[in-house]
């Protein structure tokens, strides 16, 4: 087992003194400084000994500051700032990334430089400044694109940041991982990098799905086909309604995958969801699940519900539109009676009419 291997083991099962006895053992400085901080967020997150923390960050700070390369001196910076970030060190954490961002100005190659921009970024993107990063993301970008040199020995190095922008997603929950990921897409898409575009867009939709309840570890389940895991976190994250709607996302994700579990995953989530207190952005979103589901039934209690007009006939449209298409015509009209707003009931039975047409009659 390589040394850092074994200094990650010691920080998971909580050795954290003899983890940090073995971290000069590492040759890389940079090395180091991603390990120790690694140590202060594991300490911080799982209850070890805070106050050793400071020291901890100290040792960091002191092997950044004699780095002499400023690509390496602007990325053990940058790592430095997003631990801060992490620890709660607001101030401090926006000094030591402004502290990386002027390093850059001492790197002579344009594609070294946009490469160690995106880095900076994606750190900013973990220690919880999305704008912030995907704003240097772009910036790291366009150093690159600006570059007066062939455009062939441009291609790698954004590729690399198509990678870092995808690995921002990764680790951001899914209300703020989008930009990353369709930026990410973009570059692969556009380079022909045909695997990695089909991942981020795979990528794309699951956090389309899986949103109310789209944590990092959580998505990663699912993409990795592990849905009993991920239902056990949302049930030790979440609570009532929350609760519901994640478990309904869960279930929707694996049907789109083809997974005919997703059936037993919508009975248990309801069983599950005790006394529940619904808003009216809830019923609307449980609405459109179970409509997407397939369960209708549920689906039309749910959207005859919904209080606002526009989105209440919408619902019961798309819910009245499904039952045709399945050939009940005649229930398909009676959702439609119950549509509020005249405009889109109208368009509804026309809707209706042309499917039932086009299948060749009732």
């Amino acid at each position: 087992m390589a040394m850092r291997e074994e200094i990650e083991l010691l920080v998971e099962r909580g050795y954290y003194e003899e983890a940090l006895s073995k971290v000069h053992r590492l040759k890389d400085p940079l090395g180091q400084i991603e390990v120790l901080t690694d140590i202060a967020i594991a300490i911080h997150e799982h209850g070890g000994p805070e106050e050793w923390i400071p020291s901890i960050m100290d040792d960091a700070l002191y092997l950044a500051r004699k780095l002499k390369d400023p690509s390496s001196r602007a990325t053990a910076y940058s790592v430095i700032a997003s631990t801060l970030g992490r620890l709660g060190y607001e101030e401090d954490a926006m000094y030591y990334f402004n502290r990386a961002i002027d390093e850059t100005d001492d790197i002579k190659s344009p594609i070294e430089k946009g490469v160690v921009l995106s880095t900076l970024a994606y750190h900013l993107a973990l220690a919880g400044y999305p704008e912030n990063a995907y704003e240097l993301f772009n910036i790291a970008f366009d150093t690159i694109i600006g570059a007066e040199i062939d455009y062939n020995l441009k291609v790698d190095g954004i590729i690399r940041i198509g990678e870092l922008l995808e690995k921002a997603g990764d680790a951001l929950p899914s209300n703020k991982a989008f930009d990353f990921y369709k930026m990410a897409f973009d570059i692969f898409d556009k380079l022909h990098v045909n695997q990695r575009a089909a991942v981020v867009e795979k990528k794309i939709e699951l956090l389309n799905t899986v949103h109310e309840v789209g944590l990092p570890q959580i998505r990663k389940a699912l993409l990795e086909g592990r849905n009993h895991y991920a239902i056990a976190l949302i049930e030790k994250k979440y609570t009532g309604v929350a609760r519901l709607i994640g478990e309904l996302e869960v279930a929707l994700w694996m049907k789109r995958v083809n997974n005919v579990e997703y059936l037993d995953v919508i009975e248990k989530a309801f069983q599950r969801c005790k006394n529940p207190r619904f808003t009216e952005a809830n019923v609307q979103r449980i609405a459109a699940l179970l409509t997407e589901l397939g369960n209708l039934e549920r689906a039309i209690e749910f959207a005859k519900e919904i209080k606002d007009v526009r989105k209440k006939s919408d619902a019961l449209r798309t819910i009245a539109l499904e039952l045709a298409k399945r050939r009940d015509f005649e229930e398909a009209r009676k959702i439609v009676e119950d549509i509020p707003d005249p405009r889109i009931k109208t368009e509804a039975l026309t809707e209706i009419v042309a499917i039932e047409e086009a299948s060749g009659g009732p």
